[in-house]
């Protein structure tokens, strides 16, 4: 009975330490697991480091701002995993169970850098160096300024990923594009900006390549759409926190099928269009409306660009206020406008210019 007894109790105590045998096991394992993964990375950190200093030596171009926050990423998880190991190494994880789910996540992280340090290039590319501010006006009306913060503010929202912007055909909405594009670049929130002036008839594969073209990407072996969209996708993928705008748009599309990845930290869509419901169908979160501009302030945009040469007589005022109301509040059409009738005072003139827009109202084109 004895004898009993004293099994009971040795399988008791051993049944009370497995469980602590089980985790010591785990953290083993943990670290041995941590240790190869970590190697790898290492390996592929000195890979990398060593081609960049040739290549960039040779070349003259920069390295891609994405290799470079990936390799800031990698030393400071080398400093990390050093400082664990420390501390496990102190034994102060025997009383600790964290330390497993610690370990865990360090194990996939490592990974995680090692599958992110697979570039398609690590040196910025011609037309990725240019990233220049385009020219531009500057923008009239109040209604343009404030759709411009709206956009900023979407932009600086991380739950909105696609952006719509929509307005009649003279509006401005491509000089709000530029603006925002320019901005982009002077803030440095986003690695890379991409403007793309969409135009002709629409197509999957005209707009991949138009895509591409801005991106830096070579699509013209590849007919195939679904391996295009492929590239595309994972192209822009490994430039990480990107704002594409197409400048625009006419027809709907299906995101996944042309090779854009629409993710939080990843992608963000902007598009410019005459259609509001183009941008629902698009999936906008917030689609944003360009007013045409007030009466007030486009008889007064008309008078600055027409230029102090001309002197209204009464007849001529009421003319050239017909005029104004004929461009439908249309920035690009009342300067162009203004521009023609600049030092014309016969009133013949202007009154050909009130019938030739009112033959033709709604024609204009940005």
């Amino acid at each position: 009975m004895e004898f009993l007894e004293n099994i009971l109790g040795k399988v008791e105590v051993f049944n009370n330490l497995w469980p602590f045998v089980t985790y010591h096991n785990a953290i083993v394992e943990g670290r041995q697991t941590l240790k190869r993964n970590l190697k790898t990375l290492c390996s592929l950190e000195d890979d990398i480091n060593k081609t960049l200093e040739v290549a960039e030596f040779h070349s003259g171009k920069k390295r891609k701002r994405e290799v470079e926050n990936w390799l800031g990423s990698v030393q400071r998880k080398k400093n990390d995993v050093q400082v664990m190991e420390q501390q496990i190494g102190d034994r102060k994880y025997s009383l600790a169970p964290w330390w497993k789910t610690r370990l865990q996540k360090e194990i996939r992280e490592v990974e995680e850098l090692c599958e992110q340090g697979k570039f398609d290039s690590l040196l910025l590319d011609v037309n990725e160096t240019s990233g220049v501010e385009l020219l531009t006006t500057k923008l009239v009306g109040q209604n343009s300024n404030e759709v411009l913060g709206r956009i900023w503010a979407c932009l600086m929202n991380e739950q909105v990923l696609r952006i719509g912007v929509s307005g009649v055909e003279g509006v401005g909405k491509t000089e709000i594009m530029v603006h925002i594009y320019n901005q982009l670049l002077q803030d440095e929130t986003f690695d890379h900006v991409y403007l793309v002036a969409l135009s002709g008839d629409f197509s999957i594969h005209k707009l991949q390549s138009d895509i591409a073209s801005e991106v830096g990407l070579d699509l013209f072996d590849e007919e195939d759409t679904r391996k295009r969209a492929a590239k595309l996708h994972k192209g822009l993928v490994r430039r990480n926190k990107c704002v594409l705008i197409l400048d625009g748009l006419s027809s709907y599309f299906d995101q996944e099928e042309i090779g854009i990845p629409i993710q939080v930290g990843r992608c963000k869509l902007i598009i410019s269009t005459r259609s509001l419901r183009l941008c629902q169908r698009m999936g906008c979160q917030q689609p944003i409306e360009i007013e045409p501009l007030p009466f007030r302030e486009a008889e007064i945009l008309f008078k600055k660009n027409i230029g102090l040469a001309n002197f209204f007589t009464p007849s001529v005022e009421q003319i050239a206020k017909q005029i104004v109301k004929e461009c439908g509040g249309l920035p690009g059409k009342i300067i162009g406008t203004a521009e023609r009738m600049r030092g014309v005072n016969d009133i013949t003139e202007w009154r050909y210019m009130l019938n030739e827009l009112s033959a033709c109202r709604g024609s204009f084109s940005v």
